[in-house]
């Protein structure tokens, strides 16, 4: 009871802090377009969607970037809008929260759905390496159960429900599956390159198309990694060393749990973030 409070508390509190600034942002955008003439700073989308996209404290509370504030990152609301705090002064300001309407160019939103010539990336752009058949002696989905990962067991129908309904949402010509062109190119949310690394991963057989089996077992597996990882990200940075992994005590062999961090850490530069991290739990739990 005491952690559905203060869950509740911290989503009341980022919804809360969403609310008071959204209003006067709105203003701030209306009253700079006034010269039409001038080009906007989101690209060619001017919407409420593009607007709320600018907000920091959005920035600050979807740590992963996937336009959701999930279970894990209200849990971590208070320790995000912490950062937002500038001056270290134990306060959040209007100059703290209110959208930067500056120069933007080189930065694009990570939801821009302006148009762009195709990606060429279709993997990657540093492939991992090949999934190791064992670390220290133990399978990679031992490893994971050893972190605590469930899978399909104890998910809620009303989550599944939620992961289907999103499904539908993109599947256009409402024959049951995401081609290419649904999610990838005709995609609204993210990056292309990160609609198309999703798609290779919920793409479990390969056959160029995503089933909504196959789209609800990718939710199902990252919604819960994570989870996992915001357990062990002790600071909130969204980041992970093996210092915090070693120290979250999901793996007790100290060995094991650096033998598991590297495998994780793809290039090698002794942190984990959250899509590199998710590409080797992925691809661990459909071993």
């Amino acid at each position: 009871m005491v952690t559905e409070k203060s869950t509740a508390l911290k989503a009341s509190m980022a919804a809360l802090c969403l609310g008071i600034i959204t209003g006067e942002a709105i203003a701030q955008k209306t009253q700079q377009e006034g010269n039409r003439e001038r080009q906007s700073q989101f690209g060619r989308g001017n919407g409420p969607g593009n607007l709320m996209r600018a907000l920091p404290v959005m920035v600050a509370l979807d740590a992963d970037g996937n336009a959701e504030i999930s279970a894990a990152e209200i849990e971590g609301a208070v320790a995000a809008l912490k950062k937002l705090d500038q001056n270290k002064d134990g306060k959040l300001t209007n100059d703290e929260l209110r959208p930067r309407f500056g120069n933007t160019r080189g930065a694009p939103s990570r939801n821009d759905s302006t148009d762009r010539p195709p990606a060429k990336v279709t993997q990657p752009a540093n492939p991992i390496s090949p999934v190791p058949k064992a670390v220290g002696g133990i399978e990679p989905r031992e490893i994971l159960k050893l972190f605590g990962a469930r899978g399909t067991e104890g998910v809620a129908e009303r989550t599944l429900e939620g992961y289907r309904r999103v499904f539908g949402f993109t599947d256009t010509d409402k024959d049951g599956r995401h081609s290419k062109k649904e999610y990838i190119d005709g995609g609204r949310y993210l990056t292309r390159e990160s609609r198309t690394g999703i798609f290779q991963a919920s793409d479990s057989n390969k056959d160029e198309f995503v089933s909504e089996k196959e789209y609800v077992e990718n939710r199902i597996i990252t919604d819960e990694a994570k989870e996992i990882f915001s357990a062990m990200d002790s600071n909130n940075d969204n980041k992970l060393t093996v210092e915090e992994m070693t120290a979250s005590k999901k793996l007790t062999d100290k060995k094991l749990a650096g033998e598991v961090f590297e495998a994780f850490d793809t290039n090698g530069n002794g942190e984990l973030n959250i899509p590199e991290y998710l590409r080797v739990w992925g691809r661990w739990a459909r071993l």
